[in-house]
């Protein structure tokens, strides 16, 4: 009776377990009955088969000895019959079966477990910065931003009143968002890799209704070469490579801004093969018109390139060479047609672009070109806090039907020093440097105050060719575009590392002649100094991730 009993209450353990188990949504839950229910089994199975054995002691003593008329009395009730024992065998045999189901089954949802476990994919917020990667590594999807507000306040003399619109007599102080990115960047499948960036944000004191600032996709499965196509920026030296939210200033200098937009800058229609190592960049490209432009018929056509190095290298120093330059051999017609114009314009900001009538002081005008080049020479050192970078460029255009040429040039020269102890972080990926990781960030609990950034900047771009002298008029094959001094001082402040503000001063110096236009009785003037100086303060709130 007590055999049967146990049997029973297995028996109905197992299908009510079986009903609990179909009813449990939670794979965790489940996993947990079955193994209790396993266990229990097994102990059942334990007791029952000890009982057996008991038992089969038991009639074997029976059939090798008669009992005596006085054991007889003494045991009641009579021993169970031979036939019981074969028949509790079979039941153990149908409950072992129905363990080793649970257990094929419990394996099973383990397995079904681990693998959703190993499947899901990793989410990361590094520098502010929400990334998804899946398990195997071989696909991600990281969020992108770059927000940038500028303020800007111009103090111009009185008499540059009575310049030409052309030579900003009277700049815009106010403010706008000079950059609005949003997009995405990851990779897929494990070689391709992509990026999306749309710019809601501009220069010239006025947002865009939003266009297309990279849109890309690359192969990385060649090692150290990658091959990429799309709309970006190709590499024009260790002021263009450095990242538009990691500049020290708020503005590119005005030299490498004007390389950098002859056959690059943001958008550019792009093939390009890169390599890049540890000590090591080089990268070759055909490009053609950016995607923004209008007004092209036949798209602008050239190649650019770069080899950049770092000939010494330590935890605390680093001398970083660049070598950069342009080749536009096809300049974009402005309409249909074989003798339609190829006309391209050279000119750059004051290093600032809040002021909302784009005022460019120096510019060489709209110019029939059948070729443009530039080139570029940098070098960037960096001592433990201390960060300095200089460039020489020159500029070349060959204009059509044999009818000359212009040469301008122009250099740069800038350091900053970090006070808080930081160092400016190198990226072989694009021989350029970043925005300092601030040690501690800013906190008023914590006691953190980020960290703290001076810098100064000289630059200087001429584009005047054979400009002649004031009074007198312009020599032939001459150009007056005019030469920009620019003087910049500036602290920044890291609160962390996706916020940055920068506050800068500056004092900008046009030297150009040109036409002063009349005014009431006063005539017009020609061949007179229509340059200026003029200071300026701006301002930049910044969130990058």
């Amino acid at each position: 009776m007590k055999l049967r009993t146990l049997l029973l209450a297995g028996t109905a353990l197992i299908a009510f377990s079986a009903s609990a188990l179909a009813d449990n949504a939670s794979v965790e839950s489940r996993l947990d009955a079955l193994q209790k229910l396993i266990e229990n089994q097994q102990a059942q199975i334990e007791a029952q088969r000890s009982e057996i054995t008991n038992l089969k002691k038991a009639l074997g003593g029976k059939k090798g000895k008669a009992p005596s008329p006085a054991s007889s009395v003494a045991v009641a009730p009579p021993p169970p019959s031979p036939q019981a024992a074969p028949a509790v065998e079979t039941k153990l045999a149908e409950q072992q079966a129905q363990i080793d189901t649970l257990t094929q089954q419990l394996e099973a949802d383990e397995n079904s477990a681990r693998l959703a476990k190993q499947e899901a994919p990793t989410v990361s917020m590094a520098g502010g910065r929400p990334t998804f990667t899946s398990a195997d590594g071989r696909f991600s999807l990281a969020i992108r931003s770059l927000v940038q507000y500028d303020l800007a306040h111009y103090m111009q003399p009185g008499k540059a009143q009575s310049l030409a619109a052309a030579n900003g007599p009277d700049l815009s102080s106010g403010g706008n968002f000079r950059r609005a990115w949003f997009g995405v960047q990851g990779k897929v499948f494990g070689d391709w890799s992509y990026y999306l960036n749309y710019d809601f944000g501009g220069g010239g004191g006025t947002e865009t209704p939003g266009h297309v600032q990279q849109l890309w996709v690359q192969y990385d499965g060649l090692g150290p070469i990658a091959l990429r196509i799309g709309a970006f920026t190709p590499s024009n030296g260790i002021e263009d490579a450095t990242s538009s939210g990691d500049t020290i200033f708020l503005e590119r200098n005005a030299v490498a801004e004007m390389a950098r937009n002859i056959a690059g800058g943001d958008g550019r229609n792009t093939i390009s093969a890169t390599y890049s190592a540890d000590k090591l960049f080089a990268q070759i490209t055909y490009t053609g018109n950016k995607i923004q432009d209008s007004g092209a018929f036949d798209e602008q056509q050239a190649v650019t390139g770069r080899l950049a190095g770092l000939p010494f290298s330590n935890d605390s120093t680093k001398l970083l060479l660049s070598a950069a330059g342009s080749y536009v051999f096809k300049v974009a017609d402005a309409a249909a047609g074989q003798g339609a114009a190829r006309t391209i314009t050279l000119n750059a900001p004051p290093e600032i672009t809040v002021d909302n009538t784009g005022t460019k002081f120096v510019t060489s005008g709209s110019l029939n070109a059948e070729r443009v080049w530039q080139y570029g020479l940098e070098a960037a050192a960096e001592w433990q806090s201390l960060y300095t970078q200089a460039g020489y460029f020159r500029y070349g255009v060959d204009l059509r039907a044999n009818a000359g040429a212009y040469g301008f040039g122009g250099w740069y020269g800038q350091a900053s020093y970090l006070l808080t102890g930081e160092s400016r972080p190198y990226s072989a990926a694009t021989a350029s440097f970043g925005n300092p990781k601030p040690r501690i960030p800013f906190s008023l609990s914590g006691g953190g105050w980020g960290a703290w950034e001076v810098a100064a900047r000289y630059s200087d771009l001429d584009l005047n060719d054979h400009a002649g002298m004031k009074g007198a008029a312009l020599p032939t094959g001459g150009l007056r575009g005019g030469e920009q001094k620019a003087w910049t001082l500036g602290v920044n402040w890291y609160p962390n590392q996706a916020l940055k503000f920068e506050a800068q001063y500056q004092n900008v110096g046009i030297d150009r002649l040109g036409t002063i236009p009349a005014a009431g009785t006063k005539p017009a003037v020609n061949n007179a100094f229509v340059g200026q100086s003029l200071n300026i303060i701006a301002l930049r709130s910044q969130i990058a991730f």
